[in-house]
């Protein structure tokens, strides 16, 4: 009886585990931020996406991708569009494309040969309605269905309509318990599949209530109906305020080219309402009886790591605007000129609800925008803008800095900072401060917790987004030097120290996937004990951990629990350091820890070995393996390879040398004989791989030595000195040189983990108390710069570290 209880209970246990794995998985968000009412087209094995522009100009950035996963932006269709132009049909009809989308009362279609341009002017279909459908039936006769289940015949190129609108769809009647927020039958998107045609329409409205909108299927034999609705309507919908994702609804029926469906839609982000709309995808299936539905057994692929989408930072370094950028209104060129290295935007009206605006789709829940603006008897700004009466920014003139929310100013003081200067806005989930620098690099918070959570449709229509840009008011131009987004939580300064020893050193930052956060594994150095001689406080050392949801905020949790080390490896008395985790083929984790076989008050007195160690929690470890290396090796950093193969390299000092070498396993269990790397003086080796480049970042007392190789063998190093040396640091615990560190690489970014000794410098620099004993964590992300890396300590760390990584 108690067996087939237990069974039972697994049993259940399991499909629970099924249901929040898919939970979890599904939907994927395809496009973050204001990606509004998307179409979707396949033409062979490219697909090709657009959205909604609204008042946004130039519109319809046209979007592409060979997965369906990863996007890259291609080219606006720069199209002169008057009024708010919204819910487009995107289609490929006889070889050519079309956009098909309502504005000022009626329907227009724009058209190209080739899906780059030049697309043609708009052309007026005179049909009213909104959301028009494109289809054609087997005779090659073209419809366009229209809200409110109506349907106009066009004429054979698409170009004009030749019948007047009749009702062929009543839509799908939902429960009317259901909270909506009007019926709304629009957004009819069509496809013909085997013996029918499709019908994907939205009801249940855009906004309001968490749970209003919807997608909905009905099909017919005929292209104007009658239609016969789905038994299992709606396909997609949010049935709870308490769902991650709201509104979820306007979608798109796409096969990609292996055969499988999916649904694209667009939903709000419960949790950062101002940033509109997102683009999601799930799977979908077509079932035995001829529907479709969603589904759960098939995995959607994780957008890829070292993947780049639309890059919304700008140096001006070009001749035209990128395609980040749109203005409010009408487009003219002329008024955003570049030259320079800088771009002159032309100015208008009188503030930033009627000036002249340059602005970018934000995309993330925290973020910080940051600009250089120059003004000269015009008003210039860094602006959070939603329309004329919802807007927050900072904005200067020769004489004044003022502070705006919600249309309103909040602060006004003197300008003392002069007519060229720095604006900062740090946006943490929703909470602004403003900030303003003479340089760029001291700062002064002008205000703080602006709350700008209001700022969206439910409060103001419109049906658009907060949105970041910059500002010119007045006459004649304002400059800008650059624009800056870096999105992420901003990360503690310093980021961690250890509550029990303080001395947290050799840091390595992994996803633990039992827990769901991010762990920090790090030798434990015990800089409290303050009594102990020499360098004793350094030995007999455990291994610490801290855990966090983002990466920007670490707490302690404890240490590492190793049962039974090997006498030989010190037993009790073992000192443990620099450990490094990675995930195995074997489904375990694997540590290389650098152990010390005992503990001694001077160095080189204590003989010390590399040895590896499983686990299966990453809390328990069981020792596995000691390297045949010579005594004294020690931080072991093990790279997977981009054959799956692993290399394990580490510091070999006999001799008095210091040299790096490498074993290679294809199973992290069988090792090959070592490879001489180069000799230099350097420790603690960080390698990662990013941008087509395998980076080094040694620790070699004075800031790290950095190294750059194409094969991981044959390195070269980087010219200019150290990357953070001694005393270039101003940040709280950030002086010091940089020293030990690791990176994780996670949506084409670069994030140094590293620690410093903060009492080190200065008068006291060569004292042996607490203060120089005592270690912080600290983190940086990694730029390229001319194909080096550069690391800015002083300048706030944003880091958005997700749950997407594979470890």
């Amino acid at each position: 009886m108690y067996t087939s209880l237990k069974k039972t209970f697994n049993l259940l246990l399991f499909f629970v585990f099924i249901q929040l794995s898919y939970a979890q998985n599904t939907p994927q968000v395809i496009l973050k931020g204001d990606y509004a009412d998307p179409t979707i087209i396949r033409d062979g094995s490219d697909y090709y996406m657009t959205h909604s522009p609204f008042v946004y100009a130039p519109g319809f950035l046209i979007w592409h991708s060979t997965d369906l996963i990863n996007w890259e932006p291609l080219v606006r269709t720069n199209t002169a569009i008057t009024g708010s132009a919204y819910a487009p049909d995107l289609v490929k009809y006889d070889n050519k494309y079309y956009i098909y989308y309502p504005a000022n009362g009626t329907n227009y279609v724009i058209w190209a040969e080739d899906i780059k341009g030049p697309w043609s002017q708009p052309i007026d279909l005179k049909t009213p309605r909104i959301d028009p459908g494109h289809i054609a039936d087997d005779n090659g006769n073209r419809f366009l269905h229209l809200s409110n289940g109506e349907v106009v015949q066009l004429a054979q190129d698409g170009l004009s309509s030749i019948s007047k609108p009749k009702i062929t769809y009543s839509g799908w009647k939902y429960p009317s318990k259901w909270n909506t927020e009007c019926f709304c039958l629009e957004s009819p998107k069509l496809i013909k599949h085997n013996d029918y045609y499709y019908l994907i329409s939205a009801q249940g409205g855009t906004a309001g209530p968490a749970t209003s909108h919807m997608v909905v299927v009905a099909r017919s034999k005929n292209v104007d109906g009658p239609w016969e609705n789905a038994p299992n309507n709606p396909i997609v919908h949010t049935y709870s305020a308490q769902d991650k994702w709201w509104s979820k609804g306007h979608g798109t029926f796409i096969d990609d080219a292996d055969g499988n469906w999916w649904v694209v839609y667009h939903a709000y982000n419960k949790d950062a309402y101002t940033l509109g709309r997102h683009t999601l995808i799930e799977p979908i299936k077509y079932t035995e009886d001829g529907w479709f539905e969603l589904d759960p057994t098939r995995d959607i692929p994780k957008i890829s790591n070292d993947f780049q989408s639309l890059e919304l930072s700008d140096d001006f370094n070009g001749t035209d605007i990128g395609l980040q950028w749109t203005v409010w209104g009408a487009f003219l060129p002329q008024e955003n000129k570049i030259e320079n290295g800088k771009i002159h935007l032309k100015s208008k009206g009188s503030d930033i609800s009627n000036g002249h605006k340059l602005l970018t789709t934000l995309t993330d829940e925290n973020y910080a925008l940051q600009t250089k603006v120059a003004v000269s008897e015009n008003t210039g700004g860094l602006i959070l803008y939603y329309k004329e009466q919802a807007y927050a920014g900072i904005t200067v003139s020769a004489d004044s800095i003022a502070l705006y929310n919600a249309a309103n100013a909040i602060k006004k003081v003197p300008n003392r900072w002069g007519r060229e200067v720095h604006l900062r806005i740090e946006n943490q989930n929703n909470l602004c401060s403003f900030a303003i620098s003479k340089d760029g690099m001291v700062w002064d918070t002008l205000k703080e917790h602006v709350d700008v959570s209001g700022l969206h449709h439910n409060n103001y229509r419109g049906f658009y987004a907060l949105r970041g840009g910059l500002l010119s008011a007045g006459s004649g131009t304002v400059e800008y030097d650059y624009f800056k987004y870096a999105s992420g939580k901003r990360a503690a300064k310093p980021l961690y120290r250890d509550p029990v020893f303080d001395g947290a050193a050799d840091p390595v930052v992994i996803w633990n996937p039992i827990s769901n956060k991010w762990w920090m594994y790090y030798t434990n150095r015990r800089a409290t004990e303050t009594q102990l001689p020499g360098v004793s406080w350094v030995f007999k050392t455990e291994v610490g951990f801290a855990q966090s949801e983002d990466g920007a905020n670490w707490e302690y949790v404890g240490t590492a629990n190793f049962p039974k080390l090997p006498e030989n490896s010190g037993g009790k008395s073992a000192t443990l350091w620099a450990p490094d985790v990675i995930k195995g083929p074997d489904g375990l984790w694997h540590m290389f820890l650098s152990i010390q076989a005992g503990e001694a008050t001077s160095w080189g007195k204590v003989p010390g070995y590399i040895d590896q160690f499983t686990s299966d929690n990453l809390r328990d470890w069981t020792h596995k393996h000691r390297f045949e290396l010579p005594v004294g090796s020690y931080d072991a950093e093990v790279l997977q390879m981009p054959d799956e193969s692993f290399r394990m390299y580490h510091k070999d000092p006999s001799g008095g040398a210091s040299t790096i070498y490498y074993s290679e396993s294809k199973d992290l269990k069988q090792w090959s004989d070592r490879k001489k790397v180069f000799s230099a003086k350097g420790e603690g080796p960080a390698i990662f791989k990013w941008n087509d480049w395998f980076w080094m970042i040694l620790c070699d007392g004075q800031g790290f030595a950095t190294y750059r190789s194409k094969d991981a063998q044959n390195w070269e190093r980087q010219p200019g000195g150290a990357l953070m040396p001694h005393g270039s640091g101003i940040g709280e615990d950030d002086i010091p040189a940089a020293r030990h560190g690791d990176v994780v690489v996670q949506n084409n970014r670069a994030y140094l983990f590293y620690f410093t000794h903060p009492g080190r410098h200065g008068t006291g620099k060569d004292l042996d108390g607490f203060d120089q004993r005592r270690s912080s964590i600290q983190v940086v992300e990694l730029k390229l710069e001319n194909n080096w890396l550069v690391a800015s300590r002083n300048e706030p760390t944003y880091i958005d570290l997700t749950t997407s990584v594979q470890n």
